[in-house]
Parts: structure tokens; C-alpha cells; sequence
């Protein structure tokens, strides 16, 4: 069975998404290769990933 929707889950997982679809769109050009903006958004997705292990944890503790 699925799990149940979690908007929360859904909207971090969609911004982590389009972080690193831009940061790999940077990265495959040869001429750009990874610059500052790419280690910020890298830095963001570890966030946003801390942000998600972080209230999947919440809703075991609460169990939902």
C-alpha cells in the first residue's frame, strides 16, 4: 500500500528537485563546470534533505 500524502514531503522533495536540476544542467556544460551558485544550491539540497529526515522523524513520533 502507498503511503499517505504529505504535502510537506511533496514540496521539499520539489524544490530539492529543481536544485539539483539546475545545478546539473551546470555541471554537464563543459564550459561552465560547478561555480558558487552550484555550492550554494548544493549546500540547500543537504538542507532540505536534513528538513526531510527531520519530519519524517516528527510524524513517527507523533504517529501519523
Amino acid at each position: 500500500m502507498s503511503e499517505e500524502y504529505d504535502v510537506v514531503l511533496d514540496v521539499l522533495q520539489k524544490h530539492h528537485d529543481k536544485l539539483w536540476e539546475m545545478t546539473k544542467r551546470n555541471i554537464e556544460c563543459e564550459f561552465l563546470g560547478m561555480g558558487i551558485m552550484d555550492t550554494i544550491r548544493l549546500e540547500q539540497m543537504d538542507e532540505i534533505k536534513e528538513a526531510i529526515r527531520w519530519w519524517k522523524e516528527r510524524k513517527e513520533m507523533l504517529g501519523k
